[in-house]
């Protein structure tokens, strides 16, 4: 079969991720003269895409996991009212987790310190072969191509790129270095539930990242009122990013040091000991219902001026949509020991 059909079989199994695409595509491949090689590298998108299938149901809350699962950082303490670790690792991923105490109206749960990292997803895909939606070139926009993912500009606009995904970083710069202490980029909705399902984690909701992220507070950002104190706090669309970006035309009034994303960790935590909940990059949410889910974005990113920053802010993309400003931050619900 000619290189072209099998590129446009490939384009039509991924178009949903249905399974019948993806068989319908193993069985074409039966029938295509390809080299060993190649068809082990086609049978591996095919195996990545029913993992993401297989997921793709795993969106609602994942059942609650016992502490045995953790590993407690002694130097944290605990939780005086629920005897929970106030900082503990997630054996399995890895991930550090930080406690949201419960109140009268939601239960406690824990969530990850810092977004997630390239190195923490690196350790995923290792273990599971995995390819993330702009690898696989799952449809993000009916208008723009499979592969690949919107990326910035040397202006500071957006444009597609075919090779920008989670291991190439910036392709349109060729400036930024991929570190596993960054925010891993270019993964949807999608990506992040296949990653949070292999682990036993999920997603948290919009209101249960807000709790963590207030703190307590009644205020616009974890630091106050004031989007001009931010730099200390989150990596936003501020002078350094303006004096890098030509189109950044509103930058918040301080300087951070960073005009692109920053090592996770890099500014100061808010009260609860979580670090860049606001600013870096926009972290998907699940919104769950009877019917169905979905999925928003909070906590505003590097391009995010001071209003795209607030506590309150919500946006909403597609499940499939993968930017150089999104990324997420996993969840864990805990089952308390029986008395």
């Amino acid at each position: 079969m000619p290189q072209v059909a099998l590129r446009q079989l490939r384009r039509e199994r991924i178009d949903d991720l249905g399974l019948g695409a993806a068989c319908s595509y193993v069985d074409c491949l039966s029938l295509a003269s390809v080299t060993q090689g190649d068809l082990m590298s086609h049978l591996r998108l095919v195996a990545s895409a029913l993992f993401a299938l297989l997921c793709a149901g795993c969106a609602s809350l994942a059942k609650p996991i016992s502490l045995a699962d953790l590993e407690p950082d002694p130097t944290a303490g605990v939780d005086a009212r629920s005897g929970l670790p106030k900082r503990a690792t997630h054996r399995r991923s890895g991930v550090v987790l930080r406690l949201v105490p419960g109140d009268a109206s939601a239960n406690a749960l824990f969530l990850a310190e810092t977004e997630l990292t390239v190195g923490s997803w690196r350790r995923f895909v290792a273990e599971t072969g995995y390819r993330s939606d702009a690898e696989r070139g799952v449809l993000d926009d009916p208008d723009h191509p499979a592969v690949g993912a919107f990326t910035a500009t040397s202006a500071g606009g957006r444009e597609w790129h075919e090779q920008a995904n989670w291991s190439r970083i910036f392709p349109l710069l060729g400036t930024e270095e991929l570190r596993d202490d960054l925010p891993v980029l270019y993964l949807s909705a999608a990506d992040a539930v296949a990653f949070t399902a292999h682990f036993g984690l999920r997603l948290p909701t919009a209101a249960e990242w807000e709790r963590a992220a207030r703190a307590g507070a009644a205020t616009r950002f974890p630091w106050g009122d004031e989007g001009g104190d931010a730099c200390r706090h989150a990596n936003l669309q501020d002078r350094a990013g303006a004096r890098r970006f030509p189109e950044f035309n509103v930058p918040v009034p301080c300087d951070d040091g960073y005009a692109v994303i920053a090592p996770v960790g890099s500014f100061a935590p808010n009260a609860a000991g979580f670090f860049d909940l606001v600013g870096n990059v926009e972290e998907w949410c699940l919104v769950a219902n009877h019917t169905h889910s979905h999925y928003e974005l909070v906590g505003g990113s590097w391009v995010a001026d001071a209003d795209g920053a607030k506590l309150s802010q919500r946006a909403s993309l597609h499940q499939h949509a993968r930017r150089d400003f999104i990324g997420f931050r996993p969840a864990l619900a805990i089952e308390l020991p029986a008395n």
